[in-house]
């Protein structure tokens, strides 16, 4: 069975569309079934909860029958929904990050970092992000295994776009949910980009966790940013050239003196047209934007530049 906002990858696996901003194929979850309750991966942001739901119908599930919420890590997109998605579901637990376990049970801090850079658009980005109750929050160590119904899913710390990031590996099926470390490729196109926001972008850091998911040999990368790719040798490479080619790249604007509008202003325009040449379709370039915005990009390499 497949529709618009769900796609059946195996028996019990499904990608569900997010439709962030109206626009397909920017942000994926993905729902293990089981008859002993559901795991989702990622939740999206608060704004995309309606999408989430119908998604998870169109997979012949319920909201309710979630026992599990896994994320890989605590920025917005990828796990924003988890404490209204709490409140629904009584029984249902969130797996995190360590670092990143605090700010879900009180996101304060990270709604007035994020409302800082996004102002008057919170809401309409977003929506809302409430926090989860301490006694169902999770810490996940590197390592950890989560049963998933008939899966197991096993954590690998991966910093680099975040401190705060998880990879879950899934053996059985030679798969990662990969969140943001394994980088962003809208359908459509074979473009690989890293996603680059402040504050703890670590390029070094970032290699590290690329040469540790190549060491599993997967097959599949179930990517936030989106949906699965199989030809993951070509995907990991371009992810690491792209992302050293961007860090030299923004470097050489960065000490010619440009401000960082003039160098988000160039990267759009060197971004958007490589899009358009691959593919023709300006509504990819537009996607991608959505997914890694070029003021993001270019704060968050800034910012590793400057503290490096």
């Amino acid at each position: 069975m497949q529709s618009e906002s769900a796609v059946q990858l195996a028996d019990d696996l499904w990608r569900l569309d997010l439709n962030f901003q109206g626009e397909p194929d920017v942000i994926a979850a993905f729902l293990i079934t089981s008859d002993r309750g559901h795991t989702l991966i990622e939740t999206g942001p608060g704004s995309t909860l309606g999408a989430l739901e119908s998604g998870i119908i169109a997979a012949g599930a319920r909201i309710e029958d979630i026992a599990q919420i896994l994320v890989t890590h605590i920025h917005l997109d990828h796990a924003g929904a988890a404490g209204s998605l709490m409140r629904r579901i009584p029984r249902a637990k969130l797996f995190v990050h360590p670092m990143g376990a605090p700010h879900m049970i009180n996101p304060e801090r990270l709604i007035r970092s994020a409302s800082r850079i996004y102002g008057d658009r919170m809401g309409t980005l977003w929506g809302a992000f409430e926090p989860c109750p301490s006694d169902r929050v999770i810490d996940v160590e590197d390592g950890d295994i989560i049963a998933c119904g008939s899966r197991t899913l096993t954590a690998l710390h991966t910093p680099g776009h975040a401190w705060h990031h998880i990879a879950w590996h899934d053996a059985s099926s030679s798969s990662l949910f990969c969140g943001d470390v394994g980088g962003v490729r809208i359908t459509g196109s074979s473009i690989v980009r890293p996603p680059t926001p402040p504050p703890d972008i670590a390029v070094e850091e970032w290699h590290a966790s690329v040469a540790r998911m190549r060491a599993l040999k997967p097959k599949h990368l179930d990517l936030t940013h989106f949906g699965r790719v199989d030809d993951v040798t070509r995907h990991l490479d371009e992810l690491e050239a792209r992302l050293d080619d961007w860090v030299q790249w923004v470097r050489v604007r960065h000490e010619a003196g440009l401000s960082n509008a003039d160098i988000v202003r160039e990267l759009r325009e060197k971004n958007d047209a490589e899009v358009i040449a691959e593919t023709g379709d300006a509504s990819l370039a537009h996607a991608y934007e959505l997914a890694t915005p070029s003021g993001m990009t270019v704060d968050g390499i800034v910012r590793y530049l400057t503290q490096k």
